[in-house]
């Protein structure tokens, strides 16, 4: 196992990805943790102080800061940081992701676009579209994103309420910009997780024709419901709180059918480390529920649709064009 490894995350400062953070801080890793503000970056050092000193902090921990994904432009900010370093990556690990269930009206990004979709696919779509080659080209390479197995109408948690369904991409771009037809949020988190699949399985195919030997792999945490406000469910907890306490108690205690966010987290930095996953192209690992309250993580399908190699390409080329139709064109993959 190579430690000292370059690594970038986004969704980092809360979450899955914070407790990520903290066991490959262990591995003494050099981790690149990209923050949305100055008040986040304030409440993650005060969090990630009480597991290490300050100075293991400013030896292994590096902050890209007041870098909000929702808004394109500050994308380059990341480009221009690794550039100014002088850095190359051997990990990517694409986090960041935010649903809010429950609302009537859709959230949007500061280029207009739906914003669980600006979000948890195009701004990881076009932040690996400009950093590509700052990840070095090894064996042991990889471009990690979390995902989820709602993606497929036929999971557990994807069957329940409106399915995911992308319909070949009719009326899609009027979907997330513009005029939000027949917006449901609760589709647009399942349709930005079969994106992230999809993303992940055209960027295979165009790095295989460079013969690339990084990975791809997509993941599926579970249900994991965090104790605290932050993190995944902070925004559609304040449209249905109530139900919220209901439906988390029942799923943690009750059905034993939830993740702890520890263990998430846990379970992504080995994903990071793991050598089974040198130079193979693309996987997608989901941590089944295997008893009450125990999960394992195994390799698994993906839906029909997030199969499609038509439907891959094609929102490739409708990302890029949403992309250039506000001026981010840096293209080279």
């Amino acid at each position: 196992m190579i430690k000292n490894k370059n690594i970038l995350i986004t969704g980092g400062n809360s979450g899955i990805g914070f407790f990520a953070i903290i066991n490959l801080l262990k591995m003494k890793s050099n981790i690149y943790v990209v923050i949305k503000s100055e008040l986040r970056k304030k409440e993650f050092l005060k969090k990630i102080g009480k597991y290490f000193d300050e100075n293991y902090l400013s030896k292994y921990l590096n902050i890209i800061e007041n870098c909000d994904l929702s808004d394109l432009a500050n994308i380059k900010k990341i480009k221009d940081y690794f550039i100014s370093k002088k850095i190359f990556l051997d990990v990517v690990v694409l986090n960041a992701g935010l649903q809010y269930t429950g609302s009537f009206y859709p959230k949007v990004s500061k280029q207009g676009i739906e914003l669980t979709f600006a979000v948890n696919h195009l701004a990881h779509f076009y932040l690996v579209n400009i950093i590509k080659d700052f990840v070095r080209d090894k064996e042991e390479s990889r471009i990690i994103i979390t995902s989820s197995d709602v993606h497929n109408p036929k999971s557990s948690g994807g069957n329940i309420g409106k399915k995911a369904g992308l319909n070949n991409l009719a009326d899609f771009r009027k979907k997330v910009t513009g005029k939000f037809l027949n917006f449901n949020a609760d589709v647009s988190y399942k349709n930005s997780k079969l994106c992230n699949i999809l993303f992940a399985k055209e960027l295979v195919k165009k790095l295989k024709i460079s013969s690339s030997k990084i990975s791809v792999i997509t993941w599926a945490p579970g249900l994991v419901i965090p104790n605290d406000d932050s993190g995944f469910f902070r925004y559609s907890k304040r449209f249905n709180l109530f139900g919220y306490l209901i439906f988390s108690n029942i799923a943690k205690n009750i059905l034993g059918i939830s993740e702890s966010i520890e263990n998430a987290g846990k379970i992504l930095s080995e994903i990071v480390f793991d050598s089974n996953f040198n130079n193979i192209g693309f996987i997608h690992l989901s941590n089944k529920l295997i008893s009450f309250k125990k999960h394992k993580l195994v390799e698994s399908d993906v839906s029909d649709e997030a199969n499609s190699a038509e439907l891959a390409s094609k929102l490739w080329i409708l990302s890029e064009e949403i992309c250039r139709s506000f001026g981010f064109v840096t293209f080279n993959i």
